[in-house]
């Protein structure tokens, strides 16, 4: 029960001075019964039960004049259920909006520590309740980056907000902009801000820790800041308010916002000048011996060994990256984007890199739209990116795929591109099992880590077969740090290799390969504690890791695994 203890969240709130609600919970084999018990019968019950997890984002509102809600539920997502009273002569609320599209909010950066910053644009610096504040009526939308690099994106319900994980004395650009169903609003006006240069050695030591929605690439909706002097902790600001769940839009959902390793990829000459990218593949025929799609707009990158891990970070070394663009715009773009290119690797299913040629002055950022049919119908992805190229992950093995983009700018979008087709090859049974049409067996959540990464994306965990937890961080679907933890609720610990750096790891997300694993230290790397084993198969004990122990731990790994994939 500890596992669906945590990914099942009640609320029962008093609200004007109504009781709460008191709730039976009875569990059997393969289902959970929750019986609400009204105070009396003059009170009403509203809420909802809110999917967020991997295959999931339903909204199931309570019926109205308490009638019985029965439903079957994925076992994979996590689940919101926020429940409360109301008397039946409660006024309805009456939203007046919170967002105004054509108005760019007054954005205001304030430094915190070395690594993190406040955002305001609002009225104030305190958050406000935002529970009654309506927030069907938008939500607002913060991007930022280091200067001249890809933007990372966050949802966010309030008006403030921290971002934490920067780096120190570093030039970053911020914006933000507001959001209401699928309309996006004006982005604010760009603030350069350098963030201050960390602290000496011999200053007390001052950690962030962010309370973040449970939901995907959500701002940071609350933050205490502890100080560390003489080892003992000090509470410095305590603002630990967390607002419901907001329903991001479909675009921003999907938005690239996996943050980019530090250590970066050796820069290549560009992928059109180089004799590994081919209009032929090697070989006609994939690992199954199925033939691979051949078309004029369709690039094969060859050259990997069978055993070697697909990696969208190497490839994307061949994509030399270029400023945007786009000062003093007027007009939308008025032209579309030319030479659509899909760029494949031989035996690498799981994602393409799109590259195109930018045809005019006015477009400041793209809209990479994916279409796929199915047994369930369309599905429609979309990324953004400032580039003239992005990497399409978690593609699925033997799937047909269109793919066009469209430029814009802040006075809006241009004309989209003549759409291309791609059909993806089979999955390579040398990596792993492939149970064909079911999903990844990971579930998104949120885990205490060992910080020493190079990974800042998306977290999720799986079950092992001898009774721990996996839990993994990714830098993108195919790069990640892996972690290990006896226990859901308790912290994921680095894994240390005594025979080499990591490689067999890969065994924890399933991987037939030995992986390619990135910032390998040894004598000098940071002395913890931590899981450690040999070789592939070996149990794991448990200990000091780094330092002069002898046993190594890695930043990233990859695997030939996406995650959280589809199989």
């Amino acid at each position: 029960m500890d596992f669906l203890d945590v990914l099942l969240l009640l609320v029962f709130p008093v609200v004007d001075g109504v009781p709460g609600v008191k709730v039976v919970i009875s569990v059997s084999s393969d289902s959970i019964v929750m019986t609400f018990k009204r105070p009396n019968a003059d009170v009403k019950l509203q809420g909802f039960i809110l999917g967020y997890g991997l295959s999931s984002n339903q909204l199931l509102p309570l019926p109205q004049d308490g009638a019985e809600l029965h439903v079957e539920l994925d076992a994979e997502p996590n689940y919101l259920v926020a429940v409360q009273p109301i008397t039946e002569l409660r006024p309805k609320k009456h939203c007046t909006g919170q967002v105004n599209l054509q108005q760019p909010p007054n954005l205001l950066v304030v430094s915190v520590l070395p690594s993190a910053v406040l955002l305001s644009w609002g009225e104030t610096l305190k958050t406000s309740n935002i529970w009654d504040e309506c927030l069907e009526d938008g939500f607002f939308t913060v991007r930022y980056r280091e200067k001249d690099n890809p933007w990372v994106f966050q949802s966010c319900p309030v008006s403030d907000t921290v971002v934490n994980n920067l780096k120190p004395d570093t030039l970053y650009e911020f914006n933000v902009r507001a959001n209401k169903d699928e309309q996006c609003g004006v982005w604010s006006k760009p603030v350069l801000y350098n963030t201050k240069r960390k602290a000496p050695p011999s200053a007390p030591t001052a950690v962030l820790f962010c309370l973040k929605l449970p939901a995907p690439n959500h701002c940071c909706a609350a933050a205490i800041i502890v100080l560390y002097v003489s080892d003992k902790p000090h509470v410095l600001k305590s603002e630990v308010e967390l607002p419901p769940t907001v329903k991001p839009t479909t675009a921003e959902q999907r938005r690239t916002s996996s943050a980019t390793p530090t250590t970066a990829e050796t820069r290549r000459q560009h992928w059109e000048d180089s004799d590994l990218f081919q209009p032929q593949p090697s070989s006609d025929v994939d690992a199954l011996g199925k033939k691979r799609y051949v078309a004029p707009h369709v690039v094969y990158q060859t050259g990997k060994k069978p055993d070697e891990p697909c990696s969208i970070s190497s490839s994307l070394s061949f994509f030399p990256e270029a400023n945007s663009g786009g000062a003093n715009l007027t007009t939308p773009p008025t032209t579309p984007p030319t030479n659509l290119t899909v760029v494949t690797v031989e035996g690498c299913p799981s994602f393409v890199i799109l590259d195109w040629e930018k045809t005019d002055t006015h477009t400041t950022e793209y809209e990479v739209i994916s279409t796929t049919k199915g047994p369930d119908g369309e599905k429609v992805s979309i990324l953004t990116t400032n580039q003239t190229h992005t990497a399409v992950e978690n593609l699925k093995p033997e799937s047909s795929y269109e793919f066009k983009v469209k430029p814009k700018n802040e006075r809006g979008a241009g004309p989209s591109s003549e759409p291309v087709a791609f059909k993806t090859e089979s999955a390579d049974p040398r990596v792993s099992d492939n149970v064909s049409g079911k999903d990844a067996i990971w579930t998104k959540f949120p885990f205490q880590a060992d910080s020493y990464s190079d990974c800042r994306g998306a977290q999720f965990v799986k079950r092992t077969w001898y009774r721990k937890f996996v839990g993994v961080q990714l830098c993108n679907s195919l790069r990640y740090k892996i972690y290990l933890s006896d226990s859901l609720k308790g912290k994921f610990y680095n894994i240390g290799d005594e025979s080499g750096f990591g490689e067999d790891h890969c065994q924890f997300v399933d991987s037939f390969l030995d992986g390619r694993t990135g910032q390998q230290l040894q004598e000098h790397q940071q002395p913890t504690t931590g899981f450690y084993r040999a070789v592939r198969q070996e149990p794991v004990n448990f200990g000091p890791i780094g330092g002069r122990s002898r046993i190594s731990y890695v930043s990233w790994y990859e695997c030939g695994i996406p995650i959280p994939g589809k199989w």
